[in-house]
């Protein structure tokens, strides 16, 4: 699974931390692992990945035919197109065909 983590925050880290981090007798495996340290050592930003998705024109056969659209990620029906899918929340921009 992805991390997230906030890329000013880990600026401001590395900022303060450049004394102890880039010490010259240090060789660059050194300086390498202690700057992989400062970004394993980042807490996670609060972050959710986007789904994508798009409005499919489909018609649905019973006691009544019925036109509708249906999302792509979920197989949601819905009456009209709108930026989001109501059951999964995919922004429904056109991408993921």
């Amino acid at each position: 699974m992805a991390r997230y983590i906030d890329a000013e925050k880990l600026k401001c880290s590395i900022d303060s931390a450049t004394d102890s981090i880039f010490d010259w007798d240090k060789t660059i495996e050194e300086l390498y692992y202690n700057l992989c340290e400062l970004v394993d050592d980042e807490p996670t930003a609060d972050a959710q990945e986007v789904k994508h998705g798009y409005w499919q024109n489909k018609y649905r056969s019973g006691t009544t035919i019925k036109e509708g659209v249906v999302s792509s990620c979920c197989d949601m029906w819905n009456n009209r197109k709108s930026q989001f899918c109501p059951n999964c929340g995919a922004r429904m921009d056109g991408e993921g065909k």
